[in-house]
């Protein structure tokens, strides 16, 4: 009997794809991978995948090559080994702090601090039995009378604080935390992706909405830190699957790329605005970290690079003077936010101080005239003009 030939069947050939760039001929800008899945050629590709040892990318949900060139950029500013991005900065420390806390636990935050961290820890870490302690910024030197031991295990850092601008000493929270085993959270977000490097905290969290983005036009959050807290983090919030777009990740790769042209010359811009301010009789007080009279300039000069582009001001009179000046802007739009390129004017009474009442208290006082800054990158004698028609009509 006569056997009928059997062709030997071969590997499945990889099918062309047009749209692959070869090694050598990359793009210029990162693309937007606007996936959620990924396929890998074989059952072993995969198995090495899911085990570590395969490189490659799953789904959305985990990352994506637009994700990660976003991330390498990050931990490279700001000098750290891994980073994570999230949807929104919100996110970044609410995945962190859920991370590293459980019931029991006990968790130290400053009062002139982020607003949403401080009602993220009071109305949800709470109800998990996570017990929080407010502290003011002067309240460092006595800081260790606040850890319990055995019980404090995260310490949550933010200079300058937003919106009052107050600096704290961050290497002397660092090492006393190091010192009781409490872990050290910075928000480094009004500082920016190029200050901080060298304190050594154990994570940093940046909302990329602000100075990163720039233009206020997509968010993002950041979680930074060694690989092993890193990727702890990003597995216990698994659940959570909070992924940032691939668009909003490009995007903000973008805005990266003139990172310092822009907060250089918006800390140029604040400076200039806050000298003017503190000279107007028609303003009774300015707080920013680059004027001899801010309260923490001292400490702001030994570990800041740049003193930032938030200011605080308070209008001289009632709070029909300040509501009338403030309406009166043109340049400065009234909105929330900072970092933007576009100079912003808010009431923090507000937008922060109606939320937490004692912080119309001490050295650092919201009051009802108190007018919060975040400057932009227009030319600097366009907003003092601003300003100056505003505050004199």
């Amino acid at each position: 009997m006569v056997e009928l030939h059997k062709e030997k069947k071969s590997a499945k050939a990889a099918p062309k794809r047009v749209w692959e760039v070869k090694p050598g001929n990359e793009p210029f800008v990162v693309p937007s991978y606007e996936t959620i899945s990924f396929s890998l050629p074989t059952v072993q590709s995969w198995e090495d995948f899911i085990k570590g040892t395969g490189e490659g990318w799953c789904y959305l949900s985990d990352s994506n090559p637009s994700l990660s060139a976003l991330e390498a950029l990050l931990a490279k500013t700001q000098k750290q080994e891994c980073c994570w991005v999230t949807s929104t900065g919100k996110s970044a420390i609410a995945a962190t702090l859920q991370a590293l806390l459980k019931a029991g636990d006990h968790l130290i935050l400053f009062k002139e601090g982020y607003k949403s961290t401080r009602l993220f820890a009071e109305s949800i870490l709470k109800k998990f039995g996570v017990e929080v302690t407010l502290i003011n910024a002067d309240d460092v030197k006595n800081l260790t009378s606040y850890i319990k031991p055995g019980k404090t295990k995260v310490m949550v850092l933010e200079s300058p604080t937003n919106p009052m601008t107050r600096v704290i000493d961050l290497n002397y929270c660092a090492a006393v935390a190091r010192e009781h085993n409490v872990l050290t959270v910075m928000d480094n977000s009004l500082a920016g992706l190029h200050q901080h490097s060298e304190i050594p905290v154990d994570v940093i969290v940046h909302s990329l909405s602000k100075y990163a983005s720039g233009v206020g036009d997509v968010m993002g959050g950041a979680v930074l830190g060694t690989t092993e807290r890193v990727k702890a983090i990003k597995n216990a919030n698994v659940w959570n699957t909070d992924t940032m777009s691939s668009h909003s990740a490009v995007e903000i790769w973008k805005g990266m790329q003139t990172y310092r042209l822009r907060v250089d010359k918006q800390a140029e811009n604040a400076m200039a605005i806050a000298q003017f301010l503190e000279s107007h009789p028609n303003v009774s007080r300015v707080l920013y970290p680059g004027l001899a009279s801010h309260p923490d300039h001292a400490t702001a000069k030994k570990q800041m690079i740049d003193f930032g582009s938030v200011l605080i001001f308070d209008v001289k009179g009632s709070t029909e003077d300040m509501r009338n000046a403030v309406d009166k802007l043109e340049v400065f739009k009234i909105a929330f936010g900072t970092g933007f390129t576009q100079s912003i004017a808010n009431p923090a009474w507000l937008f922060y101080a109606r939320s937490f009442p004692e912080t119309q208290e001490g050295i650092s006082a919201i009051n009802e005239t108190t007018v919060r800054l975040s400057i932009g990158i227009e030319p600097a004698a366009e907003l003092i003009a601003d300003l100056k028609q505003a505050l004199e009509k």
